[in-house]
């Protein structure tokens, strides 16, 4: 009888010890790269999900357009996720209380007239109808001359701000350059060794930024990224794809289709290789850098909430969601070369400089890519666009779907919006965007 006791003793501790692994595979405290992340990686929210699920939209697919206009202000609830924090009162470093922007609301969309195919339309109906947008913000000099919060949002509701993301991930590494820590010249392969042997090795860490990596990777259409890329984020929950995390997939990137540094071609995985080597470089995990240097400086009204993959790295190339009138505020510093409201620098001047001036290799990376039809006088740095239309030259954070984020330097004017279009990527919509809505509003705030 004792010995029957024992050994089911035994079974119990191996049964225990057995769950605790898997437990700890699920919520990893260490990422793939050592980093260890002081923030808290908190699971996607289940109850959430099921109640998504019962209202008609699957786990498997809430990202598809035919949902995005409710599963888009709530997409960070569908994955793990870092909350990230814009500061706390009795916190034991200072913070920087929000900063107070006037709302004048001088600009009236109801007024202002842009065409679609068929007719000309008042700008609000494009707006809502056309382009199936859910806010805009738009600020002149320090006041909020319109904002708009549909679809059920207010100034408070944060937005999935897609591809928008990867400039924030570029900013974050302007600031490990300017602390000394990074090298954008240096081989990627310097900072991330495992990238040898696939497609990445030989590429400057500048060329990932520049995406000039000249990388092959077949995607379906009407998407920008391997459907392989997304089950190894566990964007749409857990899957038998057999890869736990970013780093995995891309391990499995091995062929070029163009050589290094000559062509701009638009690919996720490069934003994911930079964010990795701003961990490298720092030590610090990349959710943390972007509290710490960048969210609690720049005096923002709301906490921000940056998704993650399953090892707990974050998805660096499209997993931001925050606020409109936060993103804005972003918009604004930019506006101000990189300093905050109150005079603090957060984003190196010789950084944004950089972008507005471009170069050759950029420029010419940008010829005979697939969005220089639309835009011919333009390029593409660090992650951000500049873009030369209808008389307007613009710094631009750009995501599918009609996430925007458009600086007029000239006119001292931040352009804000988040949408649902009905599409990923299409001329229709970059043309009622970037042709019709932006310069509508800039020749009439001029």
């Amino acid at each position: 009888m004792k010995k029957n006791i024992f050994y089911l003793g035994l079974l119990c501790i191996l049964l225990l010890n057995g769950c605790q692994t898997k437990t700890t595979k699920q919520t990893p405290t260490v990422k793939h790269n050592g980093v260890k992340a002081k923030l808290e990686l908190l699971e996607a929210n289940e109850q959430f999900i099921q109640n998504s699920e019962k209202g008609g939209i699957p786990h498997a697919k809430w990202d598809a357009p035919e949902y995005a206009a409710y599963s888009f202000t709530n997409a960070y609830k569908y994955t793990r996720h870092y909350r990230i924090s814009h500061g706390v009162l009795g916190a034991s470093e200072a913070v920087l209380t929000p900063e107070v922007l006037e709302v004048t609301n001088t600009l009236n969309l109801k007024q202002l007239k842009a065409y679609d195919a068929d007719q000309e339309l008042d700008l609000e109906t494009l707006l809502r109808e056309r382009l199936k947008n859910h806010s805009m913000v738009i600020i002149k000099d320090d006041n909020i001359v319109h904002q708009h919060f549909w679809n059920g949002m207010d100034n408070n509701a944060t937005h999935l701000d897609m591809t928008v993301t990867k400039s924030f991930t570029s900013m974050c590494a302007s600031i490990a350059v300017k602390e000394g820590k990074l090298d954008m010249s240096k081989q990627t392969t310097n900072y991330l060794p495992y990238l040898k042997e696939t497609a990445f090795d030989g590429t400057t860490v500048q060329e990932v930024a520049d995406m000039r990596t000249g990388l092959d990777i077949p995607t379906p259409e009407h998407l920008s990224w391997d459907p392989r890329f997304t089950l190894s984020q566990e964007w749409n929950g857990p899957n038998d794809s057999g890869l736990f995390g970013i780093s995995e997939y891309l391990s499995l990137i091995k062929d070029r289709k163009y050589p290094i540094g000559e062509k701009y071609q638009y690919q996720d995985p490069n934003t994911e290789v930079l964010g990795m080597v701003v961990e490298i470089a720092t030590g610090k995990n990349l959710a943390d850098y972007f509290q710490d240097k960048m969210w609690t400086k720049l005096g923002v009204e709301n906490d921000a909430f940056w998704m993650a993959d399953p090892s707990g790295y974050v998805v660096a190339s499209g997993g931001l969601n925050m606020t409109t009138r936060d993103l804005a505020r972003v918009g604004k510093m930019l506006l101000n070369d990189g300093n905050n409201y109150i005079g603090e620098n957060i984003i190196p001047k010789e950084f944004i400089d950089a972008i507005w001036e471009g170069n050759e290799l950029v420029r010419n990376a940008w010829k005979d890519s697939k969005e220089s039809h639309l835009a011919a006088d333009a390029w593409y740095k660090d992650q951000f666009r500049i873009l030369n239309i209808k008389g307007h030259k613009l710094l631009c954070m750009v995501g599918i779907h009609g996430q925007v984020v458009a600086v007029d330097k000239d006119k001292n004017v931040v352009i804000t919006m988040n949408s649902g279009y009905t599409q990923t990527e299409t001329p229709r919509m970059a043309n009622l965007i970037f042709y019709q809505t932006l310069p509508t509003i800039l020749n009439e705030l001029d």
